[in-house]
């Protein structure tokens, strides 16, 4: 292949046809499916589970965001409370992993192991965690590079509740990354993008974006956004989603937790956050890209340049263009509020990231090849058969 056709597959991989993403990347995160149908709570028949819902595939659910709707809610903490057990049981015997932020690592947590490393698996697969307005789309242009210089499969999540490792049974195994950036300035650039004005509104060629249409930051202070979390379920299961958020936004997307029916309080999801967190393989601190040491430590480990290649996210252009004609405002009083809602946020936040204040990186090792299956992913073949799925999919809606 020649350098500009190795190229347009790369953009093609990491950059698909809009028409191709179904609801992932749309701004309305209340369509879950549009093969599911959503219920009220008042039909709901949730029944006693006994021997057929041990307390174990609960938990896989709960890690995976999706309950049964049959499951009690007394059920549901009592899963919740029984994982978070372990979680306070490490935190006080010292025996929690250290911060993936700065002893990322190359080990491997197998299913069904006991919750014992292995430092001598092959990965397959990389799993990026995207969280929005974390500078996340230039850290997944970033890492689909990587993929590609060694041939390993890459796949993202967005939206959804983060997949946690040593739990997936039916994936390659995989070397996860996630990203962080500070609680306070991710929740007012998420305003920017799409709680300030719509997304789907800047795209109307008519619409002129003024502050007098402009929704405001002050009531950008509820777990969706500008208003509470309502609904997440579908015909079979509560489905954890969420778009827009302005409050405790990484606590809710890692933890998975926040569905309203749920009842889990925050510091409940916080903790099932951390322990996700915990046991990820790297998490790039977006604020510490500011260092060049930094930078070069993280291109150290993937072994592969260009960490500070731009990612275009879906309609930056045209909210970076209504903002710069209505410069925001942000008052001491509502960056307070903020904060004050934000608190386990910036808990957690500051549990993964304060290690690497002062400076020092000497703990982020380098790239270890051998710890990889490479080339064992073919980006060539793989957008041929998306393209494949695509054209089944059109011929199937016209039959």
């Amino acid at each position: 292949l020649t350098p500009q056709q190795q190229q347009a597959i790369l953009l093609d991989y990491q950059f698909p046809n809009i028409d191709d993403i179904d609801d992932k990347y749309h701004d309305d995160d209340d369509n879950i499916d549009d093969t599911t149908t959503e219920l009220n709570d008042d039909q709901y028949e949730p029944k006693e589970q006994n021997t057929t819902e041990t307390i174990k595939s609960l938990e896989l659910q709960i890690s995976e965001g999706i309950i049964s709707n049959t499951i009690p809610i007394t059920q549901i903490n009592q899963a919740i409370l029984h994982r978070n057990q372990e979680f306070q049981r490490a935190k006080e015997n010292n025996t929690l992993p250290s911060s993936p932020a700065c002893h990322p690592h190359f080990n491997h947590l197998p299913p069904n192991n006991g919750g014992q490393w292995n430092n001598t698996t092959k990965f397959k697969r990389i799993l990026f965690y995207h969280a929005r307005k974390a500078g996340g789309s230039s850290m997944n242009k970033y890492l689909v590079k990587v993929a590609q210089a060694y041939g390993i499969k890459i796949e993202w999540i967005e939206w959804n509740t983060m997949e946690e490792p040593g739990t997936q049974f039916d994936k390659e195994d995989t070397f996860y990354v996630t990203h962080l950036r500070e609680p306070i300035a991710r929740s007012i650039s998420h305003f920017q993008y799409n709680g300030r004005w719509p997304c789907k509104t800047l795209q109307h060629r008519e619409f002129e974006p003024t502050e007098e249409n402009a929704y405001k930051l002050e009531s950008w202070n509820e777990t969706q956004g500008h208003e509470p979390k309502k609904t997440c379920h579908t015909r079979k299961n509560d489905v954890f989603r969420l778009g827009d958020c302005a409050v405790n936004c990484y606590t809710q997307w890692f933890g998975g937790l926040s569905c309203p029916r749920w009842e889990v309080p925050v510091e409940q999801q916080y903790e099932v956050a951390m322990s996700k967190l915990l046991k990820y393989n790297m998490i790039i601190v977006i604020d510490k890209l500011r260092d060049p040491k930094y930078v070069q430590a993280i291109e150290n480990f993937f072994g592969v340049e260009g960490l500070l290649e731009r990612g275009v996210p879906y309609c930056e252009r045209m909210s970076h263009k209504a903002n710069e004609k209505n410069p925001l405002v942000v008052t001491d009083e509502t960056r307070a509020r903020l904060t004050e809602l934000n608190r386990v946020d910036l808990k957690l936040y500051h549990e993964i990231s304060d290690c690497l204040e002062g400076g020092n990186y000497e703990d982020i090792p380098k790239w270890d090849g051998s710890r990889f299956v490479l080339d064992s992913f073919n980006f060539t073949q793989a957008k041929i058969d998306r393209q494949k799925a695509k054209a089944q999919k059109v011929m199937r809606s016209g039959e």
